[in-house]
């Protein structure tokens, strides 16, 4: 019986070795996991940013494209009304130069410009 309970006591311990040994290889387990939180976090922060990043960027892109859709217009906006303005001015010579009373102004206006013109020379 001795040698029975001796044998089982040996059992034991060589168990109880065996289960420190590997609790003792465990161990640097607890530094890695803690390691790895540490990295898990930092890229989490990172990827926070690189978002963030992209929200700016996509809104910088989306305002400039207002901005240049507005540019856009307004040259459209000023090049119809300074089409606008020369076709009324064309149009107002034009009912002008209908009339006889300006037409005879325009040439003695002109007749009098070359009689100058004329009798400077002569001198």
């Amino acid at each position: 019986m001795k040698g029975i309970l001796n044998s089982a006591r040996e059992d034991h311990t060589s168990a109880v070795k065996s289960r420190i040994e590997n609790v003792k290889q465990l161990g640097s387990v607890i530094d890695v996991t803690k390691q790895l939180f540490e990295v898990s976090k930092e890229t989490a922060t990172l990827e926070a940013k690189a978002f963030e990043l992209e929200q700016k960027t996509a809104l910088v892109q989306e305002a400039k494209q207002v901005l240049d859709s507005w540019v856009r217009y307004e040259g459209q906006v000023k090049q119809r009304q300074q089409r606008e303005l020369a076709d009324s001015i064309i149009a107002k010579i034009s009912k002008e130069l209908e009339n006889p009373k300006t037409l005879q102004q325009i040439l003695q206006q002109s007749v009098a410009d070359v009689e100058k013109i004329v009798s400077s020379k002569a001198l």
